[in-house]
């Protein structure tokens, strides 16, 4: 079963005295819902998944074909490393007995969300405060999504959105309900917050997960097997990129991921910009991430792994757009295939196909 919020034990230390802290609701501190939580959570997208990205939140702007448009309010709407969108309902408090319906609907309108709206959405939310230079555009906007899901967006797992439910407690007859759908394949997420205050007036805020708990996930296998979903969802493994894969790489018509490489591996640790790679490979912006969106669905296809060769970061060189960099070792090894003559050239006299 969950834990209890009896279970937590938070204290307050200093050398050798640790002080017990009692949980205060976000109320009497005189916190609210959207103003604060919902900011907590923006600020720190980790609150509700470790590798989730701020897509946007409060969206309310849906369509239907006939009638009038409902007027939910979508509270985050995120998205997993592994392609999956994370709909995400923020309460303070006690979350109410029909919250898990209210989150089915909102993740059942968000599963119609393509890669264009996505990216426009998420360049509305970075530009939300941005002014200038500071100020990206769609196709920056789609780049750094395109960076965090290295392997691609996959329609398949866009149409199956993760839920995450964000509160202080939950009603018995909620965890219920939650626990059944996950074992109907609905992927739900509860997630407790607790807040506490020292004795100096510094608040704190715990956030855990509530369901579903490690101990019952570790025996969930057999016989209680879950309604069996997508391959497309399995986790794949990160696989240090060997010279095998390299040559294999190289036989493949891939003249962007083979820029990257190219340059990265003059300079192992140095970043390198995107404009700069698109330029090497002779493709514009658009152009680029596409085939690096094609180079990510054969990264998880053919080459059986969730990582590129590359590490990317978004702006590491003070700019927006992505920023790609390799290890010595891995450079050492694409150098090494490179000079062996290996099928396929440089990404500079490849012809550009896709």
């Amino acid at each position: 079963m969950p834990p209890s919020p009896a279970d937590e034990h938070v204290f307050s230390i200093s050398d050798t005295t640790a002080t017990p802290l009692s949980p205060i609701d976000l109320a009497s501190l005189h916190f609210l819902e959207r103003q604060h939580l919902q900011e907590w959570v923006l600020q720190q997208p980790e609150i509700i998944g470790t590798t989730v990205l701020i897509v946007t939140f409060e969206f309310d702007r849906w369509s239907v074909a006939n009638g009038v448009a409902p007027r939910d309010r979508l509270d985050v709407l995120g998205l997993g490393d592994d392609g999956r969108l994370v709909v995400a309902e923020l309460k303070r408090g006690v979350v109410p007995d029909t919250v898990e319906l209210q989150a089915i609907k909102y993740a059942a309108m968000a599963s119609r969300f393509d890669e264009e709206q996505l990216a426009q959405l998420h360049m509305e939310f970075l530009n939300r405060d941005a002014t200038g230079d500071a100020r990206v555009t769609i196709d920056e906007a789609a780049e750094k999504i395109g960076l965090h899901v290295p392997t691609g967006l996959v329609a398949d797992d866009l149409i199956n959105p993760r839920i995450v439910i964000l509160a202080e407690g939950f009603s018995s007859t909620v965890t219920s309900s939650v626990v059944w759908l996950n074992e109907q394949g609905v992927d739900i997420d509860l997630k407790q917050y607790r807040a506490y205050e020292t004795a100096t007036g510094e608040r704190i805020l715990t956030v855990s997960q509530y369901y579903p708990v490690a101990e019952v996930a570790a025996f969930e296998v057999s016989p209680r097997l879950r309604r069996d979903r997508s391959q497309s969802q399995e986790k794949l493994p990160e696989v240090p990129w060997s010279e095998e894969d390299f040559t294999l790489l190289l036989s493949l018509s891939f003249p962007v991921p083979h820029a990257v490489m190219d340059l990265c591996a003059v300079e192992p640790g140095t970043w390198i910009g995107s404009s700069e790679v698109y330029e090497a490979a002779g493709v514009d912006q658009r152009g680029g991430m596409g085939r690096l969106a094609g180079f990510g669905y054969s990264v998880r296809t053919r080459f059986s792994r969730a990582n590129a060769p590359w590490t990317a970061e978004w702006a590491k060189g003070g700019i927006q757009q992505a920023y790609y960099a390799v290890d010595a070792e891995t450079a050492e090894r694409w150098l090494t295939v490179r000079a062996a003559g290996q099928t396929g050239g440089s990404s500079s006299n490849q012809s550009v196909s896709s």
